[in-house]
């Protein structure tokens, strides 16, 4: 009989910081663009460069926070981590996927 290795529970982390800020900067860019849209139905006034700003602060954001985190996976691919910093298993076959 084949026993399975018993492993702690994976304990969900946090989010980072830069996570919630992503999440922001999605949220505000959606908003802005569904503002100025909104305002255009009503026949409002809308502020076009004001929105325009935002959303493309907001997008630049977002490209940032990609190329962090892309970096961020070649670093630990290259040095044979996981998500949590901890290094791989080889030896028992198992990759703490």
């Amino acid at each position: 009989m084949n026993r399975r290795r018993w492993y702690p529970r994976q304990i969900k982390k946090p989010w980072e910081f830069s996570k919630k800020m992503a999440v922001w900067a999605a949220v505000m860019a959606t908003a802005s663009a569904t503002a100025s849209y909104v305002l255009a139905i009503f026949d409002k006034q809308t502020a076009s460069d004001v929105t325009t700003t935002i959303f493309t602060a907001c997008i630049g954001y977002l490209i940032t926070y990609a190329g962090k985190s892309l970096g961020e996976k070649v670093s630990r691919n290259r040095h044979g981590l996981d998500e949590n910093g901890q290094p791989y298993d080889y030896q028992e076959g198992n990759e703490n996927v």
